[in-house]
């Protein structure tokens, strides 16, 4: 009853077209967390930026039945940071998502900022979700300069996207951005150098799930574009769920920016409602000692079907010659390069 009346109070703000749809929903998360980080001299104690399981937000979603299975649907979600009131993302006022489209038996195609492939497909191949600081291949993922990776990243501006129906147990996805430059007067760069693209697909059969995303990423430059490439698997054994995955970023000519990206990890269930989850990355640019690992051992308790409390421990190791260490992509961020950094963590979770 609160939901209904929180929406239709916000939905009047808007106008009465605002509450002509059939089905409109706020929807968000609150998640927040306190940290203990150290690596070398570097320290951190606090509350966290962002959530310790997923990034914090809330939105509008809703759709209206246009008949003969035909439906208008759209999403406007926002990110915040709990410990500060903060923006997610300075000067946007939806972070995280803002697209309308039309859903029907063919799928669903939309317009606007919204998710790439390499946002959601990953989320099922790596331990602790899609958390950006405590989930390994995230962790690296960022400090990799992946697109592929439940984070910004992976959201791409001005796109076209398609989503197809569930089909024997195999579904696909594609993306095109005109991203953020979008007119042109002939001058170089020209206007397509920062468009993007992506396409995924996933197969889900009894215990296996697998994935597979390509990204072309623009530079906005003459320089070639950057490719990127992610191959996830996780098998259930009712006793234990084993995942694991792995990437390949190839960038402009032959540098550190070129990488691949290791993963495995297990998550097993422990009563009723909890779940102890152990997970190690390994990432390796081109070029000599110049490694990064990530290890992660958490573990997450239900409260109830919308409420999770959770902790964490996790080690970051770099190679000496390592100069991504300040960008490990860990909201608790005291990375140093030729060290270790260790953080622990314990927060709550709630949707809404």
């Amino acid at each position: 009853m609160k939901k209904s009346i929180c929406v239709l109070a916000i939905a009047g703000a808007f106008g009465n077209a605002a509450v002509a749809g059939d089905n409109v929903t706020l929807y968000g998360i609150v998640d927040i967390a306190v940290a203990y980080g150290k690596a070398d001299g570097a320290k951190f104690t606090g509350v966290m930026r962002d959530g310790g399981l997923a990034g914090n937000r809330f939105g509008l979603k809703g759709s209206e039945d246009l008949g003969n299975g035909l439906s208008v649907v759209f999403a406007l979600e926002q990110g915040y940071l709990p410990g500060s009131g903060g923006e997610h993302r300075a000067g946007r006022a939806f972070s995280r998502q803002s697209w309308a489209g039309l859903k029907g038996g063919f799928g669903t195609v939309s317009l606007g900022y919204q998710y790439a492939p390499g946002y959601l497909i990953p989320y099922n191949y790596q331990v602790m979700g899609g958390s950006a600081g405590f989930a390994p291949r995230s962790t690296l993922a960022f400090a990799g300069g992946y697109t592929i990776s439940p984070g910004s990243g992976a959201r791409f501006d001005n796109a076209i996207r398609y989503a197809s129906p569930k089909f024997g147990g195999f579904d696909v996805q594609g993306i095109y951005a005109f991203h953020a430059v979008q007119s042109d007067d002939g001058s170089d760069p020209d206007r397509s150098d920062d468009d993007r693209y992506g396409i995924g697909a996933t197969y889900e059969g009894g215990p296996v799930k697998a994935g597979l995303v390509y990204h072309s990423i623009g530079t906005g430059t003459g320089a070639d574009d950057t490719q990127e490439l992610f191959v996830g698997v996780s098998y259930d054994l009712g006793a234990v769920k084993l995942v694991g995955s792995w990437s390949r970023k190839d960038a402009d000519g032959d540098t550190a920016a070129d990488n691949t990206l290791f993963s495995v990890g297990a998550v097993m269930p422990v009563g009723q409602s909890g779940s102890a989850h152990l997970g190690f990355a390994k990432l390796n640019p081109r070029g000599d000692d110049n490694n990064g690992k990530s290890i992660t051992a958490g573990y997450i308790q239900g409260l109830s079907k919308r409420t999770k409390m959770y902790a964490a421990i996790n080690r970051l190791t770099y190679d000496d010659g390592v100069t991504y260490a300040g960008n490990p992509g860990a909201a608790v961020s005291v990375a140093v390069a030729g060290e270790s950094a260790n953080t622990v963590l314990a927060g709550i979770f709630h949707s809404f």
